[in-house]
This record gives C-alpha cells, sequence and structure tokens, in this order.
C-alpha cells in the first residue's frame, strides 16, 4: 500500500502535458532528394540545358509554341533555360502534320520524333479533258 501512494505522489509531481500541445511535424523529403544526382540542384534560368531533337525524317523546323520562335531544325542540340516545368515544341515540315512534344528541361536529354506524312485526299477522279475535234 505504501509503495502505491510513493508511486501516485511520483506521477503527480511531473508537469503536466498540454492537451492543446501541436503534434510534431512529419518530416518532408527535401526537393533535392527526388532529383537525380547528377541534376543541377535548383533550377536556374540562367543554366542552360541540352536536348537532342531527331525526326524521322530529318529535317523539321523546331517551333517554340509560347512565341513562336523557330529555335532550330533536326537533327540538332537545342538549347533550353533549366525548368521544372516543360516546353511545349511542335514538330513542322512540309508535307507532314505537325506533331506538339512536351520536352522536359531540367536535364540534358533527347527526344526522337517520327512525322507522319499528310493523307492525300482521295476525291472523286478527274474527268479527263476531251480534245477539240
Amino acid at each position: 500500500m505504501i509503495a502505491g501512494i510513493t508511486v501516485a505522489c511520483q506521477r503527480k509531481s511531473l508537469p503536466p502535458v498540454p492537451a492543446s500541445a501541436p503534434p510534431a511535424p512529419k518530416p518532408q523529403p527535401s526537393p533535392d532528394a527526388q532529383r537525380p544526382p547528377d541534376a543541377h540542384p535548383f533550377p536556374d534560368p540562367t543554366f542552360l540545358i541540352l536536348i537532342w531533337m531527331e525526326t524521322t525524317p530529318p529535317g523539321a523546323a523546331v517551333r517554340r509554341l509560347s512565341d513562336g520562335h523557330v529555335m532550330g531544325w533536326t537533327p540538332d542540340t537545342i538549347e533550353f533555360s533549366q525548368s521544372d516545368k516543360p516546353v511545349l515544341v511542335r514538330f513542322e515540315m512540309e508535307g507532314y502534320l505537325p506533331l506538339t512534344r512536351e520536352v522536359p528541361v531540367a536535364t540534358d536529354g533527347d527526344l526522337k520524333v517520327v512525322l507522319q506524312p499528310i493523307p492525300k485526299k482521295h476525291g472523286p477522279a478527274a474527268k479527263k479533258a476531251k480534245g477539240i475535234k
């Protein structure tokens, strides 16, 4: 019985923990923890990213959609400012359907695409011109 009273007295002597204490925050992974080890530590718009762009067939214009600027022609290495947001580009070539792609520009890379020819229209057969008699 004396032991029980001693334990009860010891418990009362500890300072109470406030009930409204906020829970300890959970540790969040740093943004760099998800980046590849060879990546630049932070997006830096002054840091240039090199993307090798290649089309089949070669010779397509690479146009940035945000401002319409032609950045080069395939095959070529195109420079971009580093960013966590991808850049939209369109590949354009006469006789082929334009093709739009998102280009990730956080690290160097490459992009290869195949352009599709514009389908030929199959209209009614053209009438042969008749000669004058």
